[in-house]
């Protein structure tokens, strides 16, 4: 009887020391992704559709933890095997570079960034439960493992009334990292299988030499950027084109009051941006030439930064790059006013204080607008 009660208490802390059950796997698994700062991998995913197709997509992908991401928590660059674009999320905005034309696009669109997984060709290779293990609106959990892995499988309430039923996931956890490798998520709408299987093939973690520059890739300065000139529906800014500008003050860098009252008979270039931003930053020294360039003739220029959160660095930034631009302090009001949804975005105000010209991103259409409002 004594060896029995003793083997049992051994059987038993064995298993908590393991973390046998599914809550204490969750706990740490939670516990090694907060150690988790970097990952590099490759990954598989092969999806059967509820019309019976199967689709597989491979890939790679880069991702940087950020705690201050509120929408994902992380930064990442993705890339199909099979297409030919690289795509980039820093926490404000979505690059797609692409390399067969040497160009990129820039988008700050909140419905597109809260999409990305899934408006995106890279996205589709996003393991978001390698970052955060997604428990919620569980209704159960099992629990499996061999040698090497654990095998949880999360149960969710069917969706009755769409007719949606089994729908769980299983996430395959490596022992050694404590930290999803696979995950299959399932479902049945209306008695068909819909299954999207995601497997990492090959991962590194916390890599000593991971530099990878979310906020500035290297085409930033190789590329040209693919600007939208006249789409209103995607950037409402265009429909500022000939109307007042609107009315503002706003506290410059060194304390200075700056209004549209100061702009009469000027003509005024307003470079919205963002130290987050890189194609911002790359531009910024152009500016600053056509600043010196045409400042003789009239010509004012002011950046306008409207991240409060960003401000100390956006200062510091200005001050080490030596950039003798006029600063302002943006508002949200502000944003609001001139429809800034995308950065870098410059708008021309000319002699009458009716705005002329815009455009998001820079080219050297700015410069040529500068020169016609200025003669005219």
């Amino acid at each position: 009887m004594k060896k029995t009660i003793i083997i049992g208490i051994v059987i038993l802390v064995s298993n908590v020391v393991l973390g046998q059950t599914p809550k204490e796997i969750i706990a740490r698994v939670y516990a090694a992704q907060h150690m988790l700062k970097t990952a590099s991998y490759s990954l598989k995913r092969t999806d059967t559709l509820v019309t019976g197709d199967t689709r597989i997509m491979t890939g790679s992908v880069k991702i940087k933890t950020d705690v201050a991401d509120a929408l994902y928590g992380f930064q990442f660059w993705c890339k199909l095997d099979d297409v030919n674009v690289e795509t980039i999320y820093n926490g404000h905005l979505i690059y797609e570079a692409n390399n067969n034309t040497k160009t990129y696009t820039i988008n700050t669109n909140p419905v597109d960034l809260s999409h990305v997984f899934y408006s995106t060709a890279g996205g589709h290779v996003i393991l978001t439960d390698l970052v955060k293990l997604d428990t919620s609106k569980a209704i159960g959990f099992m629990l499996s493992q061999n040698t090497q892995q654990y095998y949880l499988t999360i149960k969710y309430a069917d969706y009755k009334q769409e007719d949606v039923s089994k729908r769980y996931k299983i996430v395959t956890i490596d022992k050694k990292t404590m930290l999803p490798i696979a995950v299959r998520s399932h479902q049945e709408p209306l008695g068909r299988v819909q299954d999207l299987y995601y497997q990492i093939t090959n991962i590194q973690v916390n890599e000593p030499q991971f530099n990878y520059d979310f906020t500035s890739p290297t085409f930033l300065t190789e590329y040209n950027q693919q600007i939208i000139t006249n789409n209103v529906a995607q950037n409402p800014a265009y429909g500022l084109k000939g109307i007042a500008a609107p009315y503002f003050e706003l506290i410059s860098f060194n304390n200075k009051k700056v209004s549209t009252n100061d702009f009469k008979g000027k003509v005024v270039l307003l470079d919205f941006w963002e130290v987050w931003c890189g194609p911002c930053m790359e531009a910024m020294p152009k500016v600053e030439n056509l600043y010196e360039k045409y400042k003789g003739k009239g010509l004012l220029i002011y950046g306008i930064t409207s991240d409060a959160k960003q401000l100390a660095p956006s200062k510091l930034l200005i001050q080490k790059r030596n950039i003798a631009l006029p600063m302002l302090v943006g508002s949200e009001q502000l944003k609001k006013d001139y429809k800034v949804n995308g950065f870098p975005l410059y708008i021309l105000i000319n002699k009458s204080g009716k705005i002329s010209f815009v455009s998001e991103g820079y080219s050297e259409d700015v410069e040529a607008a500068i020169k016609s409002a200025i003669n005219d």
